[in-house]
């Protein structure tokens, strides 16, 4: 055996080849949120990221726009930029590696749907704050209220949201019966050799090069943001570790897997957050957001948005 195949065999089969467990997903994003919030900060950010960019391209479009958060730094040294962009890359490469990556598309009436929701989600971030990584998943280790507040609204709204997949799903099962046709014969097709696990090691050596960057500019926060969002990105990606699924599946299939796996990661997520607060290595209010109503109504339209997206 040539050190390729072994390679392959043993080490690239294994991390790509097939989807990991979702309670190793949950694992892993448990202790690598304990490690990023050691190095900076807890996961969150991306619901800042997109409201930056959104001011950027209304500037470009000549509407002067100001963040209601303070100044607007440019994308590349914006903190939460950097790690949106760090996850999108750890996704995009994970998915070019496993060749799972491809263009999907929709009915225009998914196409509306799915602009209702995201249009549902970012609203419902902005009433409680942060999106659902921040404002829950994040929040929830940091034992911010909010983060409690924010999981009553999101169970509220991925059960309003499963009712409606559930009656979109018996109104196509009943399309289908009535229009079921004969099914053709598949034509007999040539396996080919995808070339996408080529392009994800070309974006991995990209990656790493803007990484390289950031660390010889002297951004060295921003060169290791980069880097552990994309890890992020990579877990995420691998382990089909979704959160609107846990909250969505209890509801339509009901499978409890998801929810099993993401409350162990919470679980464990808090016993680090708290050691790590407790010895003062980090400020026993960082990551605490505020916390009310208006946190409950944001999860609510959140998970109502993040499930009939679809994600």
């Amino acid at each position: 055996m040539t050190l390729s195949e072994y390679f392959h065999d043993n080490i690239y089969a294994k991390l790509f080849g097939k989807t990991w467990p979702k309670w190793i997903g949950g694992l892993l994003l448990a202790f690598l949120n304990i490690l990023f919030f050691l190095y900076v900060m807890p996961l969150g950010g991306i619901y800042p990221a997109i409201a930056d960019w959104g001011i950027w391209i209304y500037r470009l479009a000549g509407v002067n726009i100001e963040p209601p958060w303070g100044s607007l730094e440019v994308p590349w040294l914006s903190l939460t930029s950097v790690l949106t962009v760090g996850l999108i890359f750890g996704v995009f490469i994970s998915a070019l590696l496993s060749k799972q990556f491809k263009f999907r598309r929709d009915t225009r009436g998914g196409y509306i749907q799915a602009f209702l929701g995201g249009t549902l989600m970012g609203v419902g971030s902005f009433l409680a704050g942060a999106c659902i990584i921040g404002g829950f998943y994040s929040s929830v280790m940091s034992l911010s209220f909010s983060g409690f507040y924010m999981m009553t609204g999101l169970i509220a709204g991925g059960y309003f949201g499963g009712k409606l997949m559930i009656w979109q799903g018996r109104r196509k099962a009943q399309k289908i019966v009535l229009d079921i046709k004969p099914v053709p014969k598949d034509p007999v097709r040539k396996e080919y050799k995808s070339s996408q696990p080529k392009y994800g090691v070309i974006a991995l050596f990209i990656m790493f090069v803007i990484a390289a960057a950031y660390f010889f500019a002297g951004k060295n926060i921003l060169g290791g943001v980069f880097l552990f969002s994309a890890v992020f990105g990579i877990v995420f990606q691998r382990s089909a570790f979704c959160i609107t699924a846990a909250f969505r599946e209890i509801f339509t299939t009901r499978s409890n897997e998801m929810m099993r796996s993401l409350m162990l990661s919470l679980m464990i997520g808090v016993t680090g957050f708290s050691i790590i607060k407790a010895n003062g290595f980090r400020a026993a209010d960082m990551f605490v957001l505020p916390a009310g109503l208006h946190s409950i109504a944001g999860g609510l339209l959140f998970g109502f948005g993040m499930v009939i997206t679809g994600g």
